[in-house]
C-alpha cells in the first residue's frame, strides 16, 4: 500500500510516498481504507518539525494522520465483523478502556491516552488501524472528505461549546477563526444560536457563509470594539484554540462576569505559549480558564447525532488534495494561507 513516510524531522520535503506493508488489526481493532485524513497544523506539521512535545513520541521512520474517514475492510479479535463493509469516520484519540476514568465514561481523562498518527503509524496512508471504539458511522450521503474534517474537530469543537455553556443569546469570541477548528467552532455557535465573535489577523479572509461578526485581532482597541459589539454585555464565553499572548491580553478585559475560556489548543509556536492570566479579575469576574484536551465517547456520539440530523460545514471549507501531495498541503498550512480544513483524498 502507499503511505506518506517521515524518516526524519524537518521541513515539508522529509514527507514521501512510499511503498510499505498494509497493517493488521489487533484485538478490539479495525482496518480501515482510507478515503480521506485532515490535516493537522499541530498533530502533524508542529510534530514534523521536532520542535513540539507530540515529536519526542515519535519514532522514526514514521506515517503522520490522524482524523481520517473511510471503509472498514477487517476488524480484529472481539470486534462485531457487521462492521465490515461500512463507512465510518475514525478519531484519532485512543484510549486504553481500562483505567479508572475510562470505566467511568471519561476517556478524555485516560491515563495512557495515545494520538493515532503521534504514538502509532498514522492515516497519511490507503490503509491504517484503529480502535473500533473510535469508529463512527457516517451517513451515506456524507463525503469522506467532509466526514474526515468533521471528525477532526467536530466533537472538541462540540465539547468546548458544552464545558463554556453556549447556548442560545450567548456571546461567543473564537480565535483563529479562519483555521480548521475555528470554523467548525463557528458553524457550531451559530447552529446553537449564539452570538459569534471570530477574532483573526486577517478578518476579511473569515468566509462571508460563516454566521459570525469579524474582528481584526491586531486592533488597538480590542476590548473596546468587542464589547462595542456585545452592547456592552462582554463576551460570555471563549474558545482559545491559538493561544497568543498578546491577543489574550487585549481581550480579557471585555470578557463578561461568569465568562469561561475554553483551551483546546496552542498554535501559537511548537514549543507552546503561555498566557497571562491577571488574578485579580480572574477570581473579581468569577471567570474560569478550563482546558480540554479531547473528548468522551458521550460527547462523539452527540456529535454525530447532530450530524445524522443534518449539521454540516458551510459550503467551500474543505479543500481536498491528493495524497501525494501531503508536502505542499502541510507547507500551505504553515504559510497560513489556508482557510478552513484541508483533507488528503485517496481517491476511493
Amino acid at each position: 500500500m502507499r503511505a506518506v513516510v517521515m524518516r526524519e524531522f524537518g521541513d515539508a520535503d522529509v514527507l514521501r510516498l512510499e511503498e510499505v506493508e498494509a497493517p493488521r488489526p489487533g484485538p478490539g481493532e479495525a482496518l480501515v481504507r482510507i478515503g480521506a485524513v485532515e490535516v493537522s497544523r499541530t498533530r502533524d506539521i508542529a510534530t514534523r518539525t521536532g520542535k513540539h512535545p507530540f515529536s519526542q513520541a515519535v519514532t522514526l521512520p514514521h506515517v503522520l494522520g490522524g482524523d481520517c474517514a473511510g471503509l472498514v475492510e477487517q476488524v480484529g479479535e472481539g470486534v462485531d465483523a457487521g462492521l465490515v463493509g461500512r463507512r465510518v469516520a475514525v478519531s484519532a484519540t485512543q484510549t486504553c478502556g481500562e483505567c479508572e476514568a475510562c470505566r467511568g465514561g471519561h476517556q478524555e481523562r485516560c491515563l495512557q491516552l495515545s494520538l493515532l498518527g503521534i504514538h502509532r503509524r498514522g492515516s497519511y496512508a490507503d490503509y491504517a488501524v484503529a480502535q473500533a471504539s473510535v469508529l463512527r458511522e457516517i451517513p451515506d450521503d456524507l463525503s469522506y472528505a467532509e466526514a474526515a474534517a468533521l471528525a477532526a474537530d467536530g466533537t472538541i469543537a462540540l465539547t468546548q461549546l458544552e464545558v463554556a455553556g453556549v447556548e442560545a443569546e450567548s456571546r461567543l469570541l473564537i480565535t483563529g477563526a479562519t483555521g480548521a477548528l475555528g470554523t467548525t467552532l463557528a458553524a457550531l455557535g451559530a447552529h446553537f444560536g449564539a452570538t459569534v465573535i471570530g477574532l483573526s489577523r486577517r478578518p476579511e479572509k473569515i468566509p462571508a457563509r460563516l454566521d459570525m461578526a469579524r474582528v481584526d485581532s491586531t486592533d488597538p482597541d480590542l476590548a473596546a470594539t468587542l464589547m462595542e459589539l456585545t452592547g456592552g454585555a462582554g463576551i460570555s464565553a471563549a474558545a482559545e484554540n491559538v493561544s497568543a499572548p498578546e491577543v489574550f491580553a487585549a481581550y480579557f478585559p471585555a470578557l463578561a462576569v461568569g465568562a469561561r475560556i475554553v483551551v483546546s489548543g496552542a498554535i501559537g509556536t511548537p514549543e507552546l505559549p503561555v498566557l497571562p492570566v491577571p488574578a485579580a479579575p480572574l477570581y473579581v469576574k468569577s471567570i474560569s480558564l478550563l482546558g480540554v484536551r479531547t473528548a468522551a465517547h458521550a460527547a462523539r456520539d452527540r456529535f454525530w447525532t447532530l450530524v445524522a440530523e443534518g449539521f454540516r460545514h458551510p459550503p467551500g471549507l474543505v479543500r481536498e488534495m491528493p495524497l501525494e501531495r501531503a508536502a505542499e498541503a502541510q507547507a500551505t498550512i504553515a504559510a497560513g494561507s489556508h482557510l478552513g480544513h484541508t483533507v488528503l483524498t485517496t481517491g476511493i
